[in-house]
């Protein structure tokens, strides 16, 4: 099967001389267009499948080749139109469902998508590829019980599918349904202990169950094998912290923001670390430094793609607000908390400690005009 998300399978064999002295004849087009495809040649190819369609309009391979070309060069409307004529002359043409489908996906049309992978499955019912990417879409949709079940089948098919076993365990640790997920995984590793992404995921998995020198296991051998993970070395921080190690949560909490100045979590556990250490000057230089760095990100984002402030940085600035409260410096924590505010008002704690600030003084009092 020749598409666009799986890989060309076909070999590639020589191409005939002078192609273009029988350029007129239908079947001299199709075996050029059909080598200059197995060879990987596309451009070359779509001038021989334009004129094979023209020749023959019911030549339905033909379209689904065009379909390819377009989907190749980022012209989905052109692709899905192309792929849509190739099932109005053939409908059981597989390829072109899974093609036409696989656009959709792209497109994140996915309750578009579905029909046309569900007419693979049916024709297939062992295709544990395309259950999977029905599973995804079902996943985008948070259809979650659809999705749960297609990546069930995908596994049943091939258990050591490692693509559903992901999804599948990220929806169940999402569900709170650990004890499967966790089985799931297990079964995967033994199977391979190469893939990170499992690691990661028991690693997940067993602090949610406060076995933290499982979780860190876990979490080291994924950056052994992912160095940069970010999040990994986030999670092997909260486990430090949990287990009372403080100097090796610090060290994993800065690796994090080092790796990625944008990682709002493990810049407020730095913070906080500090802060129950009751190192508050060290804590407002962190956060300070870093929310400097991350705004002028954010900056430059939001005149990209407009996106706003998330509450996810609220919790920095009431951090960093109580430790400058705690320092003796009430006029910089209500500078920071009215920030917090600004981005989510509903903060009842905030506006209690905001209140209980002690008022600012008038910094210039009126003067007299009369003269004694």
């Amino acid at each position: 099967m020749l598409n666009v998300m799986k890989q060309n399978s076909l070999k590639s064999v020589t191409i005939i001389d002078n192609p273009m002295n029988n350029h007129s004849d239908f079947e001299t087009n199709v075996t050029c267009a059909n080598k200059l495809i197995e060879k990987g040649n596309w451009d070359e190819a779509y001038q021989y499948l334009k004129t094979s369609v023209k020749m023959d309009p019911h030549y339905a391979q033909g379209y689904n080749h065009l379909g390819i070309y377009y989907t190749r060069n980022k012209k989905y409307t052109e692709a899905i139109n192309k792929f849509k004529k190739a099932l109005q002359v053939d409908f059981a043409l597989l390829e072109a469902h899974y093609n036409l489908a696989s656009v959709y996906m792209l497109r994140k049309e996915y309750n578009m998508a579905l029909p046309h992978f569900k007419e693979v499955v049916i024709a297939k019912p062992d295709d544990y590829e395309t259950y999977y990417l029905m599973g995804l879409c079902c996943a985008y949709q948070d259809t979650i019980i659809d999705a749960e079940s297609l990546f069930y089948e995908s596994l049943r098919l091939k258990p050591d599918y490692i693509p559903a076993a992901l999804s599948l365990s990220k929806l169940l640790i999402k569900n709170n349904d650990c004890a499967n997920a966790k089985n799931i995984l297990l079964y995967a590793l033994k199977n391979d202990t190469s893939i990170p992404e499992v690691h990661y995921l028991l690693g997940i998995i067993y602090k949610i169950q406060k076995k933290y020198l499982r979780a860190m296991k876990h979490l080291r051998e994924t950056l052994l094998i992912d160095k940069n993970n970010t999040e990994a070395y986030n999670l092997l921080g909260e486990c430090c912290v949990e287990s009372d190690m403080d100097k090796q949560a610090e060290a994993f909490f800065v690796m994090a923001t080092k790796l990625d100045v944008s990682n709002l979590s493990a810049m407020h556990n730095l913070g906080k670390l500090y802060f129950n250490q009751k190192k508050y000057h060290d804590a407002i230089c962190f956060m300070e430094k870093s929310l400097d760095t991350y705004e002028a990100i954010h900056s430059i984002n939001s005149i990209l793609s407009e996106t706003t402030h998330t509450d996810e940085i609220a919790p920095i600035y009431n951090l960093l607000g109580h430790c400058y409260k705690m320092t003796e410096n009430p006029i910089r924590a209500r500078t920071v908390w009215k920030k917090s505010l600004a981005i989510n008002p509903q903060q009842q704690g905030i506006i209690d400690a905001l209140e209980s600030l002690p008022q600012p003084s008038r910094l210039h009092k009126r003067v007299s005009l009369v003269i004694n």
